[in-house]
């Protein structure tokens, strides 16, 4: 895995080599190995590289293929790349590396952009083509790499973080009111937003195409509205082993040492007992808690014994983990309240100590219906349209007082449609539950959610589906994705998931409902496949997060630090922040009166982001 950077100025101006350097170098951990440029007056091109495939000199980059017209700095792996070599080899191109990057431009060389829909894999990259004298900004079908561009009149900036656009002093700095709202609400700012406007993130399955006066071109080239067709023609099970089996094998070629994360849950054990079947021996890794009611260790340990893997697991007490906490500010170069990313980090980092790429369950419960509140969600649903009628009655009692769940489940059945029920739902912290007391200035975000979902969702079919291509659209690529990229980038580490190659998705998410919950069990599919592997009671267990004791910590060894960031931190100095009512908050967590974790963690988050990237 890499990291990737550019600018291209419209004008003429030739691209200033110590700031391209600076930018680049912004990016040395997610590329340990080795680094490039390539200057070419108005264009600029900068590459940090983790040595994956090929890892000699011959595959550095910024790479230029043998024309001498076209150049790519790259991240990511294109899992299919010896299928693809074959074909252009008899086609009667030649290669002089074994790297994944020299598939991608002699595809791009014979395909042109067509070559995206041929690409299995995870990647973002920007590739120069001297002949029409365009660059093209393109992104992975799912999103599992990032890709930030900024974007006027003058310019056009790039790279794989947020971090080498302070290199570019000449960009604007300032925080996104939008964002930042959409951040009090999901915990997490989705694409295309980032924290600072005008910068964007490149949607998954799209390419941006701008040419050397800045005219502008961007399509999807892939969409869960128009998929690919693979879907499901016989017994569900056989082929969901197939895909899953041939995805696995693809995302084991390596010149590096392969293992996987391992929490003891349906998807990850799948994962590993599917590298079983390829691989005389398999590494796994796992992190446990001192916190009984946060370990998982015990069911990771039994599952790796039963698979005959080599396992190595780490117990962290709560020293352990609170001093990563500093460490999310640092590696996120965003606003970022997910608490799991903690653990990630931790787990990473035991990880990188015995080998360089991690395979991973991401994305199970995503396509086959794994979170309980699919359940809940698709329940509610009907009523609220039966209710729909007394929705204004329902939101008035909504701000009666009532107890917490009772006022959640009030405004839920208020909402208008399955997308606004989706985007209130979802929203991890209910931001219209604290937004009247606290947050000025900051746009409703859960009516902007339902507008955008609502155009990116394929209409009809099981309301549970719906749901599912929701958190395909948002929470997977924009949190999940996003927590194990950048906590694995930190250290040099390339994870990989098997349950996102495009065909597994596809397959997927064609299948019927009864299919993926076969007897209405969540993840039925899954635990069958699974029991060719393990007996059930390994696998039938309460489904666990990978969390962190944050609602203690804020009461406890994290009180003074919270307290000083949220009382004295921009929030309250830009006028953001009702002072009074966090103060409140504050008291009341303490006290064990209510608990605010979640806002105060989130408020937390951003302080400590804020003060590291002297925003």
């Amino acid at each position: 895995m890499c990291g990737i950077v550019g600018r291209l100025n419209f004008d003429g101006t030739p691209v200033a080599e110590a700031a391209l350097l600076e930018a680049r170098d912004a990016l040395s951990q997610r590329g340990p190995d080795d680094s490039g440029i390539h200057l070419d007056g108005p264009l600029g091109l900068g590459h940090r590289r983790l040595s994956i495939l090929d890892l000699s000199p011959r595959a550095r980059q910024p790479m230029v293929d043998g024309s001498g017209y076209l150049r790519i700095t790259y991240n990511g792996e294109v899992y299919n790349y010896h299928e693809l070599r074959d074909e252009l080899e008899r086609i009667g191109h030649t290669f002089v590396t074994t790297s994944d990057t020299e598939v991608v431009l002699a595809a791009y060389r014979e395909w042109g952009l067509g070559c995206l829909k041929r690409f299995n894999g995870m990647f973002a990259f920007g590739l120069w083509d001297g002949t029409t004298r365009t660059l093209h900004l393109a992104r992975d079908r799912v999103g599992v790499k990032p890709l930030y561009y900024f974007l006027d009149h003058r310019c056009l900036a790039f790279g794989s973080t947020l971090r080498p656009f302070a290199a570019f002093t000449d960009l604007p700095r300032e925080l996104d009111e939008v964002a930042l709202g959409l951040y009090f609400q999901l915990l997490y700012i989705p694409a295309p937003w980032s924290i600072w406007c005008g910068i964007r993130k490149l949607m998954p399955g799209t390419c941006l195409s701008i040419t050397a006066d800045g005219t502008t071109r961007q399509h999807a080239y892939w969409s869960l509205a128009q998929p690919h067709g693979v879907g499901a023609h016989g017994d569900p099970e056989e082929e969901l082993h197939a895909l899953l089996s041939s995805s696995v094998a693809r995302r084991l070629v390596s010149d590096v040492p392969v293992g996987a994360f391992l929490s003891g849950g349906i998807d990850s054990s799948l994962v590993v007992a599917l590298m079983r079947e390829h691989l005389p021996e398999v590494r796994t890794f796992t992190i446990g808690f001192a916190e009984k009611g946060y370990d998982e260790s015990g069911y990771a340990r039994a599952v790796a014994r039963h698979l005959g893997c080599t396992h190595t697991e780490v117990i962290l007490s709560p020293a352990d983990l609170l001093a990563l906490t500093d460490a999310v500010a640092e590696h996120y170069d965003e606003p970022f309240a997910d608490v799991s990313a903690i653990p990630t980090l931790a787990l990473s980092r035991l990880a990188r100590q015995h080998v360089t790429v991690a395979l991973s369950g991401d994305g199970g419960d995503e396509l086959l219906c794994g979170y309980p509140y699919y359940r809940h969600l698709a329940c509610l649903d009907p009523l609220r349209r039966v209710l729909a009628p007394l929705r204004p009655l329902l939101a008035e009692a909504g701000r009666a007082g009532l107890p917490y769940r009772v006022t959640m489940g009030l405004r839920a059945l208020a909402t208008q449609d399955a997308p606004s029920l989706f985007a209130y739902m979802r929203g991890a912290l209910k931001a219209q539950d604290y937004a009247s007391l606290l947050l000025r200035q900051f746009m409703p975000a859960g009516a902007f959610m339902a507008d955008r979902l609502a155009a990116g969702v394929p209409p009809g079919g099981d309301i549970r589906q719906r749901y599912m291509d929701l958190d395909l659209l948002t929470y997977l690529p924009d949190d999940i994705l996003v927590k194990v990229d950048r906590a694995s980038m930190a250290f040099g580490l390339e994870a990989r998931n098997p349950f996102l190659d495009w065909r597994v998705v596809e397959y997927c998410r064609a299948l019927p409902m009864a299919a993926k919950c076969p007897g209405g069990e969540p993840k039925g599919l899954a635990k069958k496949l699974l029991t060719r592997y393990l007996s059930r009671d390994m696998i039938e267990r309460p489904k666990m997060g990978f969390s962190v004791p944050i609602r203690a910590w804020l009461r406890g060894e994290m009180r003074t630090a919270c307290t000083e960031a949220v009382l004295g931190g921009e929030l309250v100095r830009s006028g953001r922040l009702n002072v009074k009512t966090a103060r409140r908050l504050l008291d009341e967590h303490v006290s064990g009166k209510q608990n605010h974790d979640g806002m105060l963690w989130t408020m937390m988050a951003f302080e400590t982001w804020h003060r590291r990237n002297n925003a």
